[in-house]
């Protein structure tokens, strides 16, 4: 199995058989699919059990969050790739997932692009269009989960998604695996998902949503030593230093390892 497509939901019917629809749409279908619900009491569970025979595995069933649900769905599958679609969010067209199977190796990490924007999303996102990511850009955390497929051996070697979050748990995993770690990225350059901004990590929309971001913005970046922080948001010549520290992971992990040293005496 090539690719395990992984939803989740929450009381959001009309967006869950938008997602579902166009999933089950596709021309390519070397898939499996798992659909986690919380619980749902719009009809979601109702519309779940008669779409049933389409899915690998669903439950409904509390939930501790979006990132607990994620990783129900991880335990729960067993392709080389794992690609999650939100329900409200769905494919492109029927064939992005014939275009986009071929591509599907070589990297850990594969992200394209997006549409994103309110009910006729009409703004493609590109994110990092290459794929020589640098440190910094790993740093800065602006990724597209929703174009991005991951290698499901990431989540065995690094861990789940962290559950203390509520909107960056995917920011984090991002800056877990190719910030510290040796996760490899690719871009490709096809459109793969439309993301419905409004959700619960639109902050432009919801003030909750503003202010858990802004506080979680500190937590994650301050799995950063103090040192390492201050140098990024140096001067330029800095931004040069750790590009090749990125590129030279044993410097990286013995200057990394020296900060944090240096940190602990500095407490």
């Amino acid at each position: 199995m090539k690719l395990s497509i992984i939803t989740i939901n929450r009381n959001n019917l009309d967006g869950l058989r938008k997602t579902v629809e166009s999933v089950l749409s596709q021309t390519w279908k070397e898939f499996e699919y798992i659909v986690i619900d919380g619980a749902s009491i719009d009809g979601s569970a109702e519309y779940l059990t008669s779409k049933s025979e389409h899915f690998t595995y669903w439950v409904s069933e509390l939930d501790k969050g979006i990132y607990n649900a994620m990783n129900k769905g991880i335990l729960k599958a067993h392709g080389d790739y794992l690609f999650f679609l939100n329900s409200g969010d769905y494919l492109v067209n029927k064939s992005v997932l014939e275009t986009v199977s071929p591509m599907l190796c070589d990297a850990d990490i594969i992200q394209g692009s997006e549409y994103r924007g309110f009910v006729s999303p009409e703004t493609l996102t590109r994110g990092y269009a290459h794929s020589d990511i640098s440190f910094l850009e790993v740093y800065k955390g602006l990724f597209l989960h929703q174009a991005s497929f991951f290698r499901r051996s990431l989540f065995e070697e690094y861990g789940l998604y962290d559950e203390s979050y509520a909107v960056n748990g995917d920011t984090a995993f991002y800056l877990k695996t190719l910030g510290y770690g040796n996760a490899s990225f690719k871009y490709i350059d096809v459109p793969v998902s439309i993301f419905v901004l409004g959700g619960i990590s639109d902050v432009e929309l919801n003030e909750k949503a503003k202010k858990i971001r802004a506080e979680e913005d500190a937590h994650y970046l301050n799995e950063f030593s103090f040192r390492l922080r201050s140098f990024c948001e140096e001067s330029e010549k800095k931004i040069n230093l750790y590009d090749l520290l990125h590129k030279y992971k044993f410097i990286w992990y013995c200057t990394m390892g020296l900060a944090r040293l240096a940190d602990l005496f500095k407490k």
